[in-house]
């Protein structure tokens, strides 16, 4: 069976074909669509196919496929409705160049997974999404988001590296860079004539990156997206008796491919009466 979901203020709406004894739970699940088609284009640019359509297209898999302006559905959470539809931005209007580049695609559709519940849910489940990625991701002490071989299709779509440590890169250089800057380079990104409606490589967004930012990014994605791995921390600190605080970060990496980690460091102090502080220290 078909039904639509409406799209308020646009000439489209979502177009939805699902098995008919699925139709009740489906069209509870596709509900959030439209709301999320508003976040992404606000957050990002307007949707790409705007002069054509969206919608899903119920199938026998698990999981979801982002085919350009229909994705395939196997699994109706708003995580994976959402996933889908960042694909249109990245991995359909903007296609990665290289299967070594996959994170272009599966990375930035993972980020936006994020953006949604932090938009919809709010700051702290947001926190608590990020930090189950973290944990996926230093499960292991090695794995680049770049792919090493990309013979190997469990290697190229690992969700540990591709998925999980590609948003979680996205987040940081977000951090690194501040929302306004970020999100700036994003468009210009997706709007190159060189890319738009094409592919591009790593090399591609971060040229945009750095235009926007006025920053080196080159030791940036030498640690996190060439190099394996990730640092842990140790912190300490010292207060005199003029109230004058010192702090000293230590930090060791999981795997040797990187000697040292680049990226600021967030630090929350604490006062005796509760009051608190997020220092940024830029190591």
């Amino acid at each position: 069976v078909t039904y639509t979901d409406v799209v308020e203020n646009e000439p489209y709406d979502i177009l939805n074909y699902v098995y008919p004894e699925k139709e009740v739970s489906r069209r509870n699940a596709t509900a959030v669509t439209p709301n999320l088609m508003k976040l992404f284009s606000e957050v990002i640019e307007p949707y790409p196919f705007s002069k054509e359509k969206y919608g899903h297209a119920e199938f026998s898999w698990g999981g979801g496929m982002e085919h350009t302006t229909m994705s395939f559905m196997g699994s109706w959470g708003r995580s994976i409705i959402a996933h889908e539809l960042a694909h249109q931005w990245f991995g359909n209007k903007v296609t990665c160049g290289s299967w070594e580049d996959i994170w272009l695609n599966e990375g930035f559709a993972s980020f936006m997974e994020g953006i949604a519940i932090e938009n919809i849910d709010g700051a702290s489940t947001a926190i608590s999404w990020r930090q189950s990625l973290i944990n996926n991701i230093t499960s292991n002490p090695g794995g680049s988001v770049f792919v090493t071989d990309t013979t190997s299709v469990s290697r190229i779509f690992d969700g540990r590296l591709s998925y999980r440590k590609g948003a979680m890169v996205l987040h940081m250089l977000r951090y690194k860079l501040g929302d306004e800057t970020f999100f700036d380079a994003i468009r210009t990104y997706l709007n190159d004539p060189k890319l738009s409606y094409g592919y591009a490589k790593t090399a591609d967004l971060k040229a945009h990156l750095e235009e926007k930012s006025k920053f080196d990014l080159t030791e940036f994605f030498a640690d996190w997206f060439y190099g394996e791995g990730y640092p842990e921390y140790k912190i300490s600190w010292f207060q005199d008796d003029q109230n004058r605080l010192s702090i000293t970060a230590n930090q060791s990496q999981s795997h040797p491919s990187v000697d040292f980690f680049e990226m600021p460091l967030p630090v929350k102090i604490v006062g005796i009466n509760g009051e608190s502080e997020i220092l940024r220290l830029e190591i």
